[in-house]
């Protein structure tokens, strides 16, 4: 019979192993309140102080914590919600300690030497690659859209509800085709471009965020709180999959395709845009791509030809589209004071629909600066 495991090393083992210490093997922690033999260390902002007791070794003999007090503080403050920044040491000695530093991100000859991807956004921005819930953060406005309050108005939405909110009038969270045509309308695009943009959207989109998600909605409605389903392929990544919004992508919309560093993207350097992004076998995400921005330069018709990046980021947010329905809505007046001084023929001529309506019109509306107090 060939000898046990135990009794073939038996011979190696030391004559007087070194014995753990009883204390740490057998403890277990009390929270209680009030004051002890041996003051332990308060966590936290209340009363409640943590005394660990070890079995056999009498109360008050504090033992080595279970976990190290950093880590305990941080778990604290993620209970609170409270986002706590580590101290110790400088950015330039964790730089060096961190594993995988030394990497390139392009490489001579390959399509990722055209594309710029930011090294330093995170100094301009705290953490730019986690997505916000609720606020489409950059590093020029790092707190969202605070303009008129709309970042604290909309503190309940994710990001991609706030881009939609604009066409929800009564708020309940469902969109009918109708609300998307009117929306459009008030913007200023043309009745064919309305009715074009509505059986777009709600067609492609409606099933996919109806509750049961089996049967496609006989009405053809959109749910907003469900608009995370509809997300489509070959796009920018700016949204993830829940509806946030992703700062470090969004940069990297401007890096790559901004030539010259403009400060926006002329039409043709969109078209540039969706073609990179574009993935295999995407049909419909690539004509949804091209869809949106086709209806994102005829919203903000730029003068110059350049869509800056805040009229860009606020389209995202939904932020922008009050902006232009107010814009909108006082060249309605002015064309109504207009036409009461025009012949009936003239009259006639303006009174016709057609895809040139709307079109050739500034909207940035300032930049995105309120000026008065457009209805949120």
């Amino acid at each position: 019979m060939s000898p046990s495991y135990a009794q073939a090393t038996s011979a190696w083992l030391p004559s007087d192993p070194p014995q753990p210490d009883k204390a740490l093997l057998a403890t277990k922690e009390e929270v209680t309140v009030g004051k002890h033999q041996h003051s332990p260390s308060t966590i936290g902002q209340d009363s409640q102080k943590v005394v660990v007791v070890a079995q056999g070794q009498g109360q008050g003999e504090l033992t080595p914590p279970l976990t190290p007090p950093g880590e305990k503080e941080d778990s604290i403050a993620a209970a609170e919600g409270v986002r706590r920044r580590k101290v110790g040491k400088s950015l330039e000695e964790e730089d060096d300690d961190v594993p995988g530093k030394g990497f390139v991100q392009s490489l001579p000859g390959t399509v990722s030497a055209e594309r710029y991807v930011p090294e330093d956004l995170d100094k301009r921005i705290y953490k730019p690659w986690v997505p916000r819930a609720n606020i489409a953060a950059t590093p020029e406005h790092p707190y969202g859209t605070t303009a008129g309050g709309y970042a604290e108005k909309h503190k309940d939405e994710p990001v991609l509800a706030q881009h939609v909110a604009f066409f929800d009038k009564d708020r309940d969270n469902i969109l009918w085709p109708l609300d998307t045509w009117r929306g459009f309308r008030e913007m200023g695009y043309s009745f064919f471009w309305c009715t074009f943009a509505m059986c777009v959207i709600h067609f492609f989109f409606s099933w996919f965020t109806t509750p049961n998600r089996i049967l496609p909605d006989p009405f053809f409605r959109v749910y907003i709180s469900n608009g995370h389903r509809s997300k489509h392929g070959s796009d920018t990544a700016v949204f993830d999959s829940e509806g946030r919004f992703i700062p470090a992508k969004f940069e990297e919309i401007f890096t790559k395709f901004d030539k010259g560093n403009k400060g926006g993207l002329t039409f043709r350097e969109g078209v540039q845009l969706i073609h990179a992004q574009r993935q295999a076998v995407d049909p419909i995400g690539v004509a949804a791509e091209c869809f949106e921005w086709a209806s994102t330069y005829l919203l903000i018709w730029p003068k110059d030809g350049i869509c800056d990046k805040e009229s860009i980021r606020t389209v995202y947010d939904g932020s922008l589209f009050y902006l232009v329905a107010d814009a909108e809505r006082q060249r309605s007046q002015a064309r109504l004071a207009a036409r009461k001084k025009m012949g009936w023929l003239e009259w006639c001529v303006d009174s016709v629909p057609g895809p040139w309506r709307g079109w050739g019109k500034e909207n940035k509306a300032g930049n995105f600066e309120w000026r008065g107090e457009p209805s949120l």
